[in-house]
């Protein structure tokens, strides 16, 4: 189990600029693609399973991607001066306010043979379950698609990696060097007209909440950037949290090697599923 106690930061190396910064931490949790693979192979896996009751399912994504496009972006908050001038703090087209979720609609044979679970029954009910004459299986073609790809552990990263990842985020604020070159940046700020003691709490400004960027929004996040740029502040946050992230990887090594173990096997068991179907 993760330690609960705070990782300290040994001195943080310079990150060259030209670098594309990738934490420790990253190895052990799944990218944008990872992920996608992984619900692509659950699909195929829950089709499957529908299929034995004589039910249809769509594999087709739910709508276009949303979100930051890497796990580094947006992890310190804005840093492109172009993308700031022309989105502030907002995401473009992979901002999910532009791109509502609407969930599949299932008939109710189809979300009993996907949950496992029938409306107003009791888990002893659910237990002998059959739809079309054929037994349901435990938890649904959903938990069975699950199984096929993670066993009984976490499908996706486990507890130590989320919980590693959140843990040096929220030791490296109170990291001195990472606090000096909040204050410098806030200074940096100030001299441009905004008044803000850290970058998140211009992420949360209230009037940036809308659907879209305003023009106010548009200038304080392109000073962010330049602020941002001029006191170094990503290559110092960057490095300090890596030191954070290496030093608990160290801590923890036998937990983080059956994450990676667990994360390479679910996904060579997804290139299987998507290589057969």
């Amino acid at each position: 189990m993760p330690t609960t106690q705070a990782p300290s930061a040994q001195a943080p190396s310079a990150l060259p600029a030209s670098a594309d910064p990738h934490l420790p931490i990253e190895t052990y949790l799944f990218s944008d693609a990872e992920t996608e693979k992984l619900a692509r192979a659950g699909a195929v896996l829950r089709k499957a399973c529908l299929q034995r009751f004589g039910l249809d399912y769509d594999t087709s994504p739910a709508g276009p991607p949303t979100g930051p496009r890497t796990f580094m972006d947006r992890r310190y908050g804005v840093t492109d001066q172009a993308e700031a001038a022309a989105n502030g703090y907002h995401l473009g087209d992979r901002d999910p306010r532009t791109h509502p979720v609407h969930p599949p609609q299932f008939s109710p044979e189809q979300q009993q043979v996907l949950t496992g679970h029938l409306p107003g029954k009791t888990g002893a009910d659910d237990t002998k379950l059959q739809v079309n004459g054929v037994p349901v299986p435990p938890g649904g073609c959903y938990d069975e698609a699950k199984r096929s790809l993670a066993g009984s552990a976490d499908l996706g990263p486990g507890n130590v990696a989320q919980q590693a990842d959140f843990q040096t985020f929220k030791a490296s604020l109170s990291v001195p060097q990472v606090t000096q070159a909040f204050e410098a940046w806030s200074g940096c700020m100030k001299d441009k007209g905004y008044s803000y003691p850290n970058p998140m709490d211009a992420i949360s400004d209230r009037r940036f909440l809308g659907d879209s960027p305003t023009p106010l929004e548009l200038q304080v996040a392109t000073a962010d950037v330049t602020c941002k740029q001029q006191v170094d502040l990503i290559d110092t946050w960057f490095a300090v949290e890596t030191s954070l992230q290496k030093e608990l990887i160290a801590r923890q090594q036998a937990d983080f090697t059956a994450a990676f173990a667990a994360k390479t096997e679910q996904l060579a068991k997804a290139d299987a599923v998507l290589r057969d179907q």
